[in-house]
């Protein structure tokens, strides 16, 4: 072959060499950027992608913008010919939605999901992740990065236009091809020029070379021994060696060995080289550390002998490895480490199910050392993907439980799982914890409400709804103000909003309104709600409905009303009775007198009468104040109307209609009959002045059990049978006002003068004095109804009549003692005129102590007359049970001016023992006295 020739073909050869390799070294430049491109636009997609899933209301502007890095970072990965797609399926079509955080960018319009340019976007949609190649809307080729939104039907897709992408590296190529072919040319020129003479010398040692070089890996350095082979010369350096050790070929050739590389001279290589040049073995030298002031790296080794008895010594520079190998095993430790201390349980699962590696913190949550985990079988399924809730049973024998995700991998050649497992204990004792909570708060007796900062309410409990009659989707998003019912101020709730804004607790009561238009009252309690910061952001107000309470509340005021009018009622007429009684028994006395003219004598009749009026109002007054004396019997009250019919009638006249409805089964009752008539008579009339046009009065009779069956006021009654008297009438009817105050007495409803205000006051306090209850309901325009609540009489209470006695009459007084006892000097003084103007000898007695010795001191004593109340600490029944203990034989009669409740008066009342109420007419003093003394001893 001609040189000329020979040149064409060298240069052809060194050009399609150099096209080659540039088209190669483009190429592959171009799949690196290309691959990094697209790996930009994936990432800007996933930027995206996690910005939605942190703000997911965005589409609807409720979300902040992102902070300026984020933006500028997805602006930067996309670059200034790349575009950024949010879309939907809208059917069979894409449709684009706009991006408030990358509002510069235009949309593509709306296309088929099938169509060729919307296959990323179709991807996507799919729940696929990647990059591919694709078409834009005008033909030209794309890359397209395309990726789903986790939990939102939505795709995002970034584009890139290719075509232009390519341009640089085209114009890249051309030019690396023109400077190649000039570069080539030159070169070719000098070869011939100057390289033919090299080329023939090299001709002569190409058999020597070319066995070389077939057999180096790396580095490679000829040697000969010099001398008695303690040394060698270097014959050979190829451009290997070059490399490795930065010194030319002409630097070292010829030199000794020991010269040119003067640490080698202790070194294992040359111990090597002097035992392969004696032995001609090949050997091998690990890798080890070489080093002087111009080199310091790690050498791996290869000696053998040449044919020519040459030496050749291969050498690799392992330094990078063996760097990477420390590098290596620090980063082992260094992980090693770092999952040892890892919070999160770690552990390292074979193929087989065998544990092989756990982390302390999965020691804690086994509750077992690594030495009895490792190699044990691991108990659970392992599921890729999704986590795994376990329950593990320590070895305290308590449980915990975790969350496991399990990731397959290799490692050492081997098929493993990387367990990673979340001790959730605490989480799950929370949630039950939670779930309790929320139970009670459901199940809770009381109305539970939370709102927002605003009051704006965000969740009630089933009671509150039970409560107020709301439902829950009526109430929610709503401020509690519907519940307003106007009986409260604005300053009340100004109060309130004042004390929860400021972080108390306010507690209050509320007058509120149901849903029905009911009013009701709520004792509540609304506190703020902090969150970690100690910041206020929702209040929960618990209230509880205390209508039932607040109307028992009113009773019991009413009831205690009603006693401490009764008790100052009572006191009065005790009083008010010892003065009656005083002016009626003088007034007598004096009526009595010879010598009285007729003026006079009516003067003093006029006096009786108002005295007695007056002792009537008292005993009107006793009776609502539960203090006059009561003769109950067991008594049959259909028959105590019936045989009072007649005379209501007549009462009430032609206009007005009695009705009787009598129970049959009613029970007999323990009752006054006498004052049981006068209350029912009291009823009559009353409903007859509600009824002044006429109308129908029903007499009614009936059994209930209190208090189950009937609501009373407030008012202490003892559970059991009761005999219900009810009076009901048509007439006019009572106000809510009027029924607060209808047995007050004096209060009348009546006109000025025609009531005393005290015929309800009498029958309320006869009733409660008989151990029962009254109630009225009563409506404007319709009438009332009072009912009468009555003890039931047990079979041991009916008490027999006792048989008709014909006392024996005695001669009249012929000195018989009477001993009066009364610590108003006043009233004694009248009763022992009375006394003596009837032929009796009287001994007066201030008090118990001077009554006892004026009964010690009496050689005879017929009959003790005294008060029930008396000073200096001992009453008249004490008194009366002292006498009859001394004188079993003496007559006892017993004087009050209101019934005290007493125990020993009732039991002398039960043995016989007569009371004689105040005030009293001289008459009857002397009858009662008259009649005590003729009756027979028992």
């Amino acid at each position: 072959m001609s040189d000329r020739r020979a040149l064409v073909v060298l240069f052809l050869i060194m050009t399609a060499i150099a096209v080659a390799v540039a088209a190669a070294a483009i190429g592959t430049l171009y799949r690196a950027e290309l691959d990094h491109r697209g790996n930009d636009l994936l990432t800007a997609v996933q930027l995206q992608t996690h910005l939605l899933q942190l703000q997911p209301d965005f589409l609807q502007g409720g979300a902040p913008a992102p902070s300026l890095d984020e933006s500028t970072r997805i602006y930067r990965l996309l670059g200034p010919d790349a575009s950024l797609a949010i879309g939907r399926l809208d059917g069979e079509t894409v449709v684009y939605i706009d991006n408030p955080w990358l509002p510069d960018l235009q949309l593509p319009r709306p296309a088929p999901v099938n169509s060729d340019r919307e296959a990323p976007m179709r991807k996507a949609l799919a729940g696929e992740k990647g990059t591919t190649i694709t078409h834009n809307e005008d033909g030209t080729t794309a890359l397209a990065a395309f990726a789903p939104v986790p939990g939102r039907s939505l795709g995002i897709v970034a584009r890139s236009d290719l075509d232009a992408f390519r341009v640089p590296f085209i114009d890249s190529a051309m030019l690396a091809a023109g400077l190649a072919s000039a570069v080539i040319l030159i070169g070719t020129l000098l070869f011939f020029a100057v390289g033919n003479p090299m080329v023939r010398r090299s001709r002569e040692r190409a058999d020597r070379f070319r066995h070389l070089f077939g057999n180096i890996r790396s580095g490679a350095i000829v040697v000969r021994a010099i001398g008695e082979g303690n040394d060698f010369l270097i014959t050979g350096f190829n451009p290997g060696a070059e490399r490795i050790e930065g010194l030319s070929r002409q630097e070292v050739v010829g030199r000794p060995l020991s010269e040119a590389f003067p640490a080698l001279r202790q070194s294992r290589l040359m111990e090597t080289l002097k035992r392969v040049s004696r032995t001609g073995q090949p050997e091998y030298v690990p890798a080890s550390l070489y080093g002087d002031e111009q080199h310091h790296a790690w050498r791996e080794n290869y000696v053998y002998k040449l044919p020519s008895g040459e030496i050749v010594a291969l050498s690799e520079d392992v330094t990078e490895r063996k760097e990477a190998d420390e590098a290596l095993k620090e980063s082992e430790a260094r992980w090693r480490s770092i999952i040892e201390a890892h919070a999160q349980a770690i552990v390292i699962v074979d193929g087989k199910h065998e544990i092989r590696f756990v982390n302390q913190a999965a020691e804690a949550l086994f509750g077992h050392p690594q030495q009895e985990l490792l190699g044990a079988p691991f108990g659970f399924p392992l599921v890729q993907g999704d986590a795994a809730e376990i329950e593990i049973i320590r070895s305290a024998g308590n449980i915990a439980y975790g969350e496991m995700r399990a990731i397959p991998m290799r490692w050492g050649g081997q098929d493993i799982f990387l367990l990673f497992i979340q001790d959730i204990s605490a989480h799950k004792r929370a949630e039950r914890d939670l779930r309790k909570l929320f139970l009670a708060i459901e199940q809770s007796p009381a109305s539970v409400m939370i709102t927002d900062v605003e009051g704006r309410i965000e969740y009630v409990n089933p009671k509150f709804t039970e409560t107020t009659g709301y439902t829950y989707a009526e109430v929610v998003g709503k401020s509690p103000g519907f519940l307003k019912s106007g009986n409260m101020s604005k300053e009340d709730y100004g109060r309130l909003w004042d004390t929860i804004s400021s972080g108390q607790v306010w507690r209050g009561e509320f007058n509120n309104r149901r849903k029905n238009g009911e009013l009701f009252w709520e004792l509540a309690s609304i506190a703020p709600v902090r969150d970690g910061r100690g910041k206020v952001t929702h209040y929960v107000a618990v209230k509880e409905d205390i209508s039932e309470r607040k109307v028992t509340e009113e009773r019991l005021r009413q009831s205690q009303r009603m006693e401490t009018i009764g008790q100052l009622t009572g006191g009065i007429a005790h009083d008010f009775n010892n003065l009656l009684a005083i002016i009626i028994g003088n007034l007598q006395l004096m009526e009595e007198r010879g010598g009285i003219d007729r003026e006079s004598r009516e003067l003093i009749a006029d006096a009786i009468w108002s005295a007695e009026r007056g002792a009537q109002l008292t005993h009107r007054l006793l009776a609502f104040a539960r203090r006059q004396w009561l003769n109950p019997k067991a008594t049959h009250i259909n028959l105590i109307v019936g045989e009072m019919a007649g005379l209501l009638r007549r009462t009430l006249g032609e206009r007005i209609e009695i009705r009787e409805e009598l129970a049959a089964s009613v029970w007999e009752t323990m009752i006054d009959r006498g004052q049981l008539e006068s209350a029912l008579l009291n009823l009559v009339v009353n409903a007859r002045d509600a009824m002044p046009n006429g109308g129908v009065l029903t007499i009614a009779t009936e059994t209930a059990r209190l208090p189950g069956t009937v609501q009373t006021r407030g008012e202490d009654v003892t559970p059991g049978d009761y005999v219900v008297l009810s009076v009901a009438d048509t007439g006019i009817g009572m106000s809510p006002e009027m029924l607060e105050r209808v047995f007050e007495p004096f209060f009348t409803t009546k006109k000025f003068g025609e009531g005393s205000g005290l015929g309800l006051s009498m029958v309320y306090g006869f009733v409660r004095q008989s151990g029962g209850t009254i109630t009225i309901d009563s409506t404007v325009g319709h009438g009332t109804i009072v009912r009468l609540y009555l003890p039931r009489a047990r079979r041991d209470e009916n008490d027999s009549e006792p048989p008709n006695e014909v006392p024996v009459r005695r001669p009249s007084p012929s000195g018989e003692v009477i001993l009066v006892v009364e610590d108003d000097s006043r009233v004694r003084k009248t009763a022992s005129n009375i006394l003596r103007k009837h032929g009796y000898e009287v001994v007066e007695a201030e008090d118990a102590g001077e009554a006892l010795q004026a009964v010690d001191r009496l050689l005879r004593l017929d009959l003790l007359f005294t008060d029930v109340v008396l000073a200096n600490g001992i009453n008249g029944s004490d008194l009366a049970h002292q006498v009859l203990c001394r004188r079993p034989s003496t007559r006892i009669l017993l004087t009050s001016g209101y019934a005290q409740h007493n125990s020993s008066v009732d039991k002398l009342l039960a043995e016989g023992i007569e009371l004689l109420a105040k005030p009293y007419r001289g008459a009857e003093l002397a009858s009662r006295v008259r009649t005590l003394l003729d009756r027979p001893p028992s």
